[in-house]
Formats: structure tokens, C-alpha cells, sequence
């Protein structure tokens, strides 16, 4: 977002450089940010079960040890983004109709669970496997939007560094023989890739537990990818874990999910959050709060740029888009002040398009914008 006429604060654009550090995907380092409160990448690092590989393995057999990675990463993710305290540990769910199940991890995003889980989240049995569908359901739901890649070409190091560089994470499916030797050839799991250094790729592995973040060279890494594809070949989810995130961190009071259903009401269209002011999070502006996205340009896109906004209606908590033409007129005319938030989406009517604002309208017709202010209001300065 352009910062003029009563932008960002000196003390916020700080704080926002000290949370993305080197996002220039052009770099031969890339890290994904430390969202406010996680102090350390190490710190939501969790493992399939929560005790060591050698306690569960006796317990489960060798052949066990991959079955609940899925879950792991979607607490790793929630840990990463909302500070979720969910529990992974071995016997930290038991339920005698459900015997397969051994952590809450499994159990909370499970299709059985009515209270809790999602129709098409993970199967009631540790053993299951999970499609990368299923995994993506269950992140969709716990309002971590995310873009399912597949194939040689999509799953590549140059899209791991471009998601990484704008603020997201890279969920990827491993053949983890390819680089430990240790590991049994065909027991493919799921792993949350977080940075790039060198020529190699940094990850939290949840079935490994020496230490917590792992490096591994960047063709090892492709090599484990397409292994573990097989005939479908390789699997990635680029999960937008900053749609609805503030400066401090995820609001459990509604004031995040907004920006995560309204992500989901536009998701084929609306691209990914985009930092034009600095930061990628959800931020206030005069008395508006917004997030900024941008549409790929390759893809069909609205407006010249493919910029577009997010805002909070904060009376309902609700999310309206303001896109294409409509967002180049309020940009010019800095509607933040003039025009307030939107507290509708575009509505057509006839030949004309508009657009509620707290302050006035915005109409569409014949290809111009013509700005309506609410009586009372002042009208905005001439264009110079």
C-alpha cells in the first residue's frame, strides 16, 4: 500500500522490517517471517507424536513412524500462525471407539470428530495416509487459505523461494530415503519447508527429532519430492498463513477471520497478500483496517496492476474486496479518508456498477468511476 497522507507510522514500518527479514526472493537466502509472538523458527517445531522417534516406534513398530505427519504439520502451521497449543504427543487422545487414534493431533481434524473436525479432513486411523485434498481441507478450515501445486514443474526451488518471499509456507510431501539413509524407501511423509540457504532447503521434519530444523541440499530435497509423487507426481501446498494476521499477531476476537473467509469467498481471483507499504499483514490506515493483495499478472486480472484490498467492516466483521477500477479511484483520491470502508462488494444494477462506503459510493458507468459522497461529507481535493 502506497504510504502518504497519513500513512503507517515510522514505529510500525520498524516493527514490520523487524518481522519479514529478507524476502527478496531474488537472494540466495530466503526466510519465511516470524509472525508476532514466535520468537525462533525452532519454536514451532513439533513432532508426529511429541516423544522421541525411539519411544513410539517400539510402541507402533518401524513401519509406523510416517503415518501422522499430516497432522503434525497442520499444528506446526496453526502453532506458527495463532500460537494454537494443540498436542501431539502419543496417548494424548484415547477413546476406545476409535483405537487407531493415539494424538489429539489426529482427532481434533478428524472426520469422525462432529464437535470439531471437517467431513473432509483426516481418516480416524494413524496408519491412514492423507492426500494432499484432505491436508488443504483441513488448513482451509482453520482459516489458512491455501494453493495446491502439483507436477515437476510446479513443484520446483524457484517456487518454494518465490512463496517463501511472500510470507508463506511450503507444505511438500518427501521420499525421506533420498536423503537420510536410515529411512526405509517408500515411506513417504508430509514436511513444512520454511527457508532457503544456499544449496539448501530448511525444514521442520516431523518424523525426525536430532535437533529441530533440518537442511537438505536442494537436489537431495527435489530428489525425496518426486520420489515420494510417484506416478502423480510431486505434491506442494503453498499455505497463505498471513491472510487475517496483525502486526501482533493472529485476533482470536474476530477481528482475523474475516480476512480468511473473505480470502475464501474470492480465492479464484484475489492472488496472494502483497506488501506495497512494507508489511504483508492486516493493518490500519486512517481509521480503516486493510490487507493488501495482488493477482498474478499472467493470470487474468482486475485492474491495471491487479492490486486489490481487503477491509474489515468492524460493526459486522465482515470483509469486503475492493478491486480494479473501483480501487484505482479510491487510491487516487486516498478513499481511506474520504470515503471510508467499504461496507458492501460491487453490486451491479443495469448499466451501472457501485460500490457502499461509510462515506459515500463509488459508480461505474460507460468506463468511469464517478465518486458519490454521503451529504455532509467533504468533497475530495481536485486531482492536480
Amino acid at each position: 500500500m502506497l504510504l502518504k497522507k497519513g500513512g503507517l507510522c515510522r514505529v510500525t514500518i520498524l516493527a514490520m522490517a523487524l518481522f519479514f527479514p529478507a524476502l527478496d526472493s531474488s537472494a540466495q537466502d530466503v526466510l519465511a517471517p516470524l509472525p508476532f509472538p514466535i520468537r525462533n523458527h525452532e519454536e514451532w517445531f513439533r513432532m508426529q507424536y511429541g516423544v522421541s522417534l525411539e519411544d513410539w516406534t517400539a510402541k507402533l513398530g518401524p513401519d509406523y513412524r510416517n503415518r501422522n505427519s499430516a497432522p503434525a504439520c497442520v499444528v506446526m502451521i496453526l502453532h506458527y500462525k495463532k500460537r494454537a497449543g494443540i498436542k501431539g504427543d502419543f496417548g494424548s487422545f484415547s477413546d476406545r471407539r476409535y483405537p487407531l487414534i493415539h494424538a489429539d493431533s489426529r482427532w481434533k481434524f478428524c472426520r469422525p470428530n462432529t464437535g470439531k473436525g471437517y467431513p473432509g479432513g483426516f481418516a480416524e486411523d494413524d496408519q491412514a495416509d492423507v492426500t494432499a485434498a484432505e491436508l488443504a481441507d483441513v488448513l482451509g478450515n482453520e482459516d489458512v487459505p491455501s494453493i495446491l501445486h502439483s507436477g515437476a514443474d510446479q513443484v520446483t526451488i524457484e517456487r518454494i523461494a518465490r512463496i517463501l518471499s511472500q510470507a508463506n509456507l511450503a507444505v511438500c510431501r518427501v521420499d525421506p530415503s533420498a536423503y537420510f539413509p536410515d529411512e526405509r524407501p517408500g515411506l513417504a511423509r508430509w514436511v513444512v519447508v520454511f527457508g532457503l540457504s544456499g544449496n539448501s532447503v530448511v525444514l521442520h521434519d516431523p518424523g525426525r527429532n536430532e535437533g529441530r530444523s533440518r537442511r537438505v541440499a536442494k537436489p537431495a530435497f527435489l530428489a525425496a519430492v518426486q520420489r515420494a509423487g510417484g506416478e502423480a507426481g510431486p505434491a506442494m501446498i503453498e499455505c497463505l498463513t498471513m491472510v487475517g494476521n496483525y502486526g501482533d499477531g493472529w485476533h482470536a476476537d474476530g477481528r482475523s477471520r474475516p480476512f480468511s473467509e473473505g480470502f475464501r469467498r474470492f480465492e479464484k481471483w484475489i492472488g496472494r497478500p502483497d506488501n506495497p507499504g512494507g508489511t504483508f499483514l492486516a493493518h490500519s490506515i486512517e481509521n480503516c483496517v486493510a490487507q493488501d493483495f495482488k493477482q498474478d499478472l499472467d493470470q487474468p486480472h482486475y485492474g491495471k496492476a491487479g492490486s486489490s484490498l481487503l477491509f474489515l467492516d468492524r460493526a459486522r466483521l465482515r470483509a469486503f474486496w475492493l478491486k480494479g477500477e473501483f480501487h484505482e479511484k479510491y487510491m487516487e483520491i486516498w478513499g481511506f479518508r474520504e470515503l471510508g470502508s467499504p461496507v458492501t462488494d460491487e453490486v451491479r444494477s443495469g448499466e451501472v456498477t457501485r460500490q457502499d462506503f461509510e462515506k459515500g459510493r463509488l459508480e461505474l458507468k460507460s468506463g468511469a468511476v464517478v465518486v458519490r459522497l454521503s451529504a455532509g461529507t467533504v468533497p475530495p481535493p481536485a486531482k492536480k
